[in-house]
Order: structure tokens, then sequence, then C-alpha cells
């Protein structure tokens, strides 16, 4: 009986996944788009895939790099919850939180915007739209004529409660210091924090394939916020182990504390990854500011390789469905680099570097 759970869990999803997964992008259309003269021509040739629709509204007009970008990422929070429908439980609610790192991210443009004074127009047009998915009260919270009076509004609603708690109890700093960072930071730490107990409460070969890819991105993370606090922010220890996150981590306390006492990034993802990570001796020849950005490259292209695999062999799995929101991510952030590309006038050659699936 419980052998015959997973593929009864799973197969509707399943199915869905697999008819989206057969609309990505091929080799021979990523070699296009990358040698593609203009926007225009990027825009014609995605107008027959999958991002047609998406981007009609674009190619009415004369192509602009934002509104491409923003119909791109509009797409992507919609078809990341195409399986949510199709899931129950608990592998349900890991995929909903995983989806919600776009409402966090909102919620950060909100916050610049209210501390910033900027219109409410303005902000409402830096706001990726989330549709039904998210219950957060996006006009109220644009409104607030403060950052604490933003706190009240958030709390009108389940999952703004839970942003509103991590919130408040960074208030005190924010006012004493300014820095919008002290509250960047304590809304990605609660985040990642949720996401890893969800992660703790799946079992059987539902735990193991959640820690293969939200184990991965969470160690990840916490290796680059480390090193970011020291190299950009130049905390003292202290400040690196208080913004990070301390168990159940390949990337723990002990790691953190190397890291902050001045351990290379190249010591301390070997340390973490051994040789499962592509090209990281690339890192040893670049100073810490090119190299942070450049692992956090290696660190999508390995979990897109993990993802490839995941997807061969017995389907009814949820290694299955994450393997999908990473392709699906990974397809979208690699045309987003190639729109960037365009409009900078870069060719093949200058683009192919940037992209996550290393086509083009």
């Amino acid at each position: 009986m419980v052998a015959l759970l997973g593929p009864a869990r799973y197969a509707a999803s399943n199915a869905s996944v697999r008819a989206r997964l057969a609309q990505r992008l091929s080799d021979n259309r990523w070699s296009q788009l990358s040698a593609a003269p203009d926007l225009d021509a990027v825009v014609a040739l995605l107008g027959t895939t999958a991002y047609g629709a998406t981007l009609e509204a674009v190619s009415a007009q004369t192509p602009e790099p934002e509104q491409m970008e923003q119909s791109l990422r509009i797409y992507l929070v919609q078809a990341f919850r195409t399986p949510l429908k199709l899931m129950q439980g608990k592998p349900r609610t890991l995929l909903d939180w995983l989806w919600r790192r776009f409402e966090l991210e909102n919620v950060k443009t909100v916050i610049r915007s209210v501390a910033g004074d900027r219109p409410a127009r303005e902000t409402q047009a830096a706001l990726v739209p989330l549709g039904s998915g998210s219950d957060l009260p996006w006009d109220a919270m644009i409104e607030a004529q403060s950052l604490p009076a933003l706190l009240p509004s958030l709390r009108t609603t389940f999952h703004g409660e839970q942003y509103a708690r991590a919130l408040e109890p960074a208030m005190d700093r924010y006012g004493r210091e300014g820095k919008l960072f002290v509250l960047e930071v304590a809304l990605d730490l609660a985040y990642y924090r949720r996401l890893l107990r969800l992660l703790d409460s799946l079992s059987g070969r539902d735990r193991r394939d959640a820690g293969r890819f939200v184990g991965t991105l969470i160690d990840g993370h916490n290796l680059l916020w480390a090193f970011r606090y020291r190299v950009y922010f130049d905390l003292s220890p202290e400040e690196i182990l208080n913004y990070t996150l301390q168990r159940r981590l390949r990337v723990d306390a002990a790691m953190v504390r190397e890291i902050a006492q001045g351990a290379s990034l190249s010591e301390a993802t070997h340390a973490v990854w051994n040789d499962r990570l592509p090209d990281l001796e690339r890192l040893e020849a670049l100073p810490s500011e090119e190299a942070l950005p450049e692992l956090e490259l290696i660190l999508r292209r390995y979990l897109h390789r993990v993802a490839k695999n995941a997807l061969e062999g017995y389907p009814f799995h949820l290694g299955t469905i994450l393997a999908y929101t990473v392709l699906l991510e990974n397809e979208v952030q690699d045309l987003i680099a190639i729109i960037e590309g365009k409009a900078a006038g870069w060719s093949a050659e200058q683009i192919r570097p940037m992209l996550i699936g290393t086509r083009g």
C-alpha cells in the first residue's frame, strides 16, 4: 500500500509538469536567440514558443527591456504554481513557500518604496503581479505612510502576519540606524528558517529529493550571505553569525565562523561541495568581489544539472516537481540575460558565459 502512494500522489502533478517541460526552448532556439541582432528579433523568435502569448503586448510596440523582463517574470510566477493545485500535504506546503520567494521580493520592494517615499504608481509598476496566489493587501501596503505603519496592513492576512512578525523585532534597530539592510536581513532569515522547517518536516524519498534541491538552495544562500557581509559590508564575525542560519545545514555555524574569520571563498566552497560544483577553479583567480557573483552562477548551474538528472528514470516523485521549478526559473533567467545582453549590444560570445544552461 505504501509503495503505491508515490504514483497516486504525483501522477496528476507529474503530467502537468511534463507537459510544461515539453515546451522548453530547444538548443537550436537558444542559439538563434543568442545570435539575434536585436530585441525585435528576440520577440519574433519567442513568438511561436510558450512565451509567445506572454510577449504579445510587447510585440505590438517597440520592445523595451524592462517590459520584456516584467512579462517573463509574470510568466514565471504563474507557471511555477502549475503543479500546486494538483498536490497536497507537506510537499504542497513546501512548494507554495518556495513560490513565496517572489512574494518576499515584492515585500522588499514595497519596504524600499515606503522608506523612499516613492509614488504609489511607481511602486505598483515595480511589483511582479502575483495573482490569487498571494493574499497580501498590496494596495494598503503601498499606501502606508511609514514603515511602522506598514505592519498593521501586513497583519490582516495569514502570510502577511509572518512577514510582520519577522520585521517587528528589527524595527527598533532600523529606527536607530536608518538602514533598510536590517529589515531585509530579518525577512530573509525568517523566510529561509521556515523553508528549512518545511524541509525537515518531510520524510522518505520526499525528504531526500527536497534535500538535493532546497537544501542546496539554502546552503548556497547562507554561504553567499556570510561572504557578502564580510566583503561588501565589512561586518564583524559576531554580526555575520547573527545574520546567517546556524543549524541543520552543511554551511553551519562552524563554517560561517571560518568565513567570518577570513576563510577564502574557494576553500569554503570546496569544503561544502567538494568536487560536485563545476568550474570551482575559476574562483581562485578572481578577487572576492568578482568571485561571489561567479559562485552564484556556478550554484545555479549545479542545480540545473541536478534537475536534469532528476527527470530521468522513475517519474512519480517530488524531485520531478522541484526539477521543473529549477529548469523553469533558469530558463526565464537565461532569457532575461539575453535581453539585457542584446539591449547592451553584446554578441553571442559575450552573452554565453551569462547563461545558466550554458547554451547558445
